[in-house]
């Protein structure tokens, strides 16, 4: 008779669970708020495919893999509200999949991973409203270390090729598989290499190692050719110059968040005649970031040291937020690797792979900068190292009573449920995606607002991007083209002027104490009051 505690029914039951529960709340609930900034830009990119503007459709600074999945929805012109979530639906079914698979490669009893997998349910909808190209990158990624971390990995030749395949396939997600690919999997080989006690072994460890690297080149070298032609440079993405130029220290305030320079420079118009902005390629404005490196100078290199401190502070902060346990169980893992046999027996038992995996995808993004939705593969990894803690810990004597047991496992599957569920719950009444959505339908159905747009930038004691931000999603709704934001300090005149040589139709003024500025008395403003943080100047209809 099977009970909860076999391993085959209740991880089976909860899956099932959780799979039914995700495709209800996906399809029931927050639509609109799933329609990130982003996402639309690859909706966008999807578009230019299939009219067949190949030219601008391919993109080094976007992965292609988002907007490849789009087309077939535009082409049977389904709404991009049910498009973006179609994918987050499939997304998230065989996210949740390839964890369940992934958990396996874990030394956990069946009741742990029933309740690693239900965690899993407010995680997969948070990440779903966050980044639907990092949620993806997530999926490939659960099952290539599915693949990599199995201590049978070498006995197949396939096990490689398929690591080769699903790591070109995250590198079109996101770039920085790319470089994440050539480390991790040659490091884990080489600890496969290590395991392996037989020369056979050894051989075949090898064999799936260049297997692996070659079907991956095969796969990503047409579409790095294509950006690299279009670029003329060789390139797997522009967003390392975007993201780390920045960071210079001649950059202002000495170094800044991702995409600060579009933000603070003035206007700047869309990359092309069907781009929303300029953010659809940054590209072509990283040529004005002067490119910089750590070794020009000990104030460079001084300055590289203190943001990489930063950024090691700030993951912890973020690894804190994925749960209340997360740096015990970094702890208790380490422990355990540490009281571990001192040769090849440590390798055997596979706690070394979730280990390094952990250092090496954290730290590839420490020399740039920060942020929660980078790390959403560490957040599954401790979530399975946790489960692997527990099954040790429930092994002692000290914790062999079943009721605390199951104590212990729920406090467990709660702490990485809090910050998700919070975030979830949040997002019903507090979206910009949805507010920015719905704001668009009144607009263009009470003022049939088209064209070029422009806004400020508002400043709370700081200068603040959230005009950015907001006027960037209205464009996309309005179909319409965003040039960004006016510098924070500028004259009535300059800004005439820079109005004026972008040929702008609409000027948004956002914040309710934000200065108005006296020219624009001249033109319409169509709003009369009706929103107490935003006001619209027409720039082609003059003030009655």
């Amino acid at each position: 008779m099977k009970t909860f505690n076999d391993r085959s029914f209740f991880s089976m039951y909860m899956l099932i669970i959780v799979l039914v529960a995700y495709s209800m709340l996906i399809v029931f609930t927050q639509n609109q708020e799933r329609v990130t900034a982003d996402s639309t830009i690859y909706l966008d990119l999807a578009e230019k495919y299939l009219r067949g503007d190949f030219d601008n459709a391919v993109n080094g600074y976007w992965g292609p893999m988002l907007a490849w999945l789009f087309i077939p929805f535009l082409y049977f012109n389904s709404d991009p509200v049910i498009a973006i979530n179609a994918l987050n639906l499939i997304v998230g079914l065989f996210t949740i999949l390839g964890i369940w698979i992934l958990s396996y490669r874990f030394e956990i009893s069946g009741i742990i991973r029933g309740a690693v997998i239900l965690s899993l349910l407010p995680m997969m909808l948070f990440f779903a409203l966050v980044g639907l190209f990092d949620f993806l990158l997530v999926c490939f990624l659960v099952y290539y270390l599915g693949i990599v971390f199995s201590n049978e990995y070498q006995n197949k030749l396939s096990r490689g090729v398929f690591c080769g395949i699903l790591a070109a396939l995250a590198y079109f997600s996101k770039s920085y598989a790319f470089p994440f690919f050539i480390v991790h999997f040659l490091v884990i080989n080489v600890l496969h290499f290590i395991r392996c006690s037989t020369k056979h072994e050894k051989r075949n460890v090898l064999r799936n190692a260049i297997a692996g690297f070659v079907v991956f080149l095969i796969i990503v070298t047409p579409w790095i050719t294509a950006i690299s032609m279009k670029y003329d440079h060789l390139t797997f993405s522009n967003q390392g110059k975007g993201n780390f130029a920045p960071m210079s220290p001649d950059d202002p305030k000495t170094g800044n968040i991702r995409g600060l320079f579009i933000f603070n420079k003035g206007l700047f118009p869309p990359t092309n005649e069907t781009a929303t902005s300029v953010w659809e390629d940054p590209s072509y404005t990283l040529k004005d970031i002067k490119s910089w490196s750590p070794l020009d100078s000990p104030r460079h290199f001084k300055h590289f040291i203190k943001n990489i401190l930063r950024n090691i502070i700030d993951t912890y902060h973020i690894v804190e937020t994925f749960s209340g346990l997360s740096i015990a169980i970094l702890i208790a893992y380490a422990l355990l690797l540490i009281a571990g046999p001192r040769n090849s027996l440590i390798l055997r038992e596979g706690r070394l792979y979730a280990f390094v995996t952990v250092l090496i995808f954290t730290g590839g993004y420490l020399p740039f900068h920060m942020e929660f939705r980078y790390l959403w593969t560490v957040n599954i990894l401790l979530l399975l190292m946790g489960g692997h803690v527990l099954n040790i810990m429930f092994k002692n004597v000290f914790f062999n009573k079943k009721i605390l047991q199951n104590v212990l496992i729920v406090i467990f599957a709660l702490s990485f449920m809090f910050t998700p569920l919070r975030h979830y719950a949040r997002a019903e009444n507090n979206n910009m995606d949805k507010e920015m959505y719905n704001l668009s339908k009144l607009l263009k159905n009470k003022y049939q607002i088209q064209g070029t747009f422009a806004s400020n930038r508002e400043w709370e004691h700081i200068a603040i991007h959230d005009s950015w931000h907001k006027t960037f999603r209205l464009s996309y709704w309005l179909n319409s083209q965003y040039y960004g934001q006016t510098q924070a300090v500028i004259s009535d005149d300059d800004l005439a002027r820079e109005l004026g040589k972008h040929n702008i139709d609409y000027y948004f003024v956002w914040g309710a104490s934000q200065s108005i500025p006296r020219f624009l008395s001249k033109y319409k403003e169509l709003t009369k009051d009706e929103f107490v943080d935003l006001k619209i100047y027409s720039l082609k209809e003059p003030n009655d």
